[in-house]
């Protein structure tokens, strides 16, 4: 039985990303912000966006190193519920973060958005029937 993907495959599109994010995060950024009337600030959020591809690479790579196996010693990274507890908790600190600093500081007009929506919930009808 074969793989349908291999290693060798999700780190090859992997390393495409690391350049082409930012470069398409860039030019699709130029291009809606220019229609906004805001190239700059768009360029900085799409290469903000961009810049996911790189992050996910480096995550990729410290998930492969703790859970690679090694020949000499026969352990594998898969075997230890510590290497999985430790690369959980590195990808929710790592997704708290990012999500903090996108929120704050790439995408400030999405707050500014929620902090002015009604307190009503969205299924209460409100004089609607």
């Amino acid at each position: 039985m074969t793989e349908l993907v291999t290693t060798e495959q999700v780190e090859s599109v992997l390393g495409v990303l690391i350049w082409a994010g930012p470069l398409a995060g860039a030019l699709v950024g130029i291009i809606v912000g220019s229609m906004r009337k805001c190239p700059l600030r768009g360029l900085w959020q799409g290469v903000a966006v961009g810049l996911l591809g790189p992050i996910i690479n480096a995550l990729w790579l410290l998930h492969s190193s703790m859970m690679r196996y090694d020949p000499q010693t026969g352990v594998a990274g898969l075997h230890r519920v510590s290497a999985h507890v430790i690369s959980a908790l590195i990808f929710i600190a790592v997704g708290l973060l990012l999500g903090v600093i996108y929120r704050h500081g790439v995408f400030p007009e999405r707050r500014a958005e929620a902090e002015q929506a009604p307190d009503e919930a969205p299924d209460k009808v409100s004089g609607q029937q």
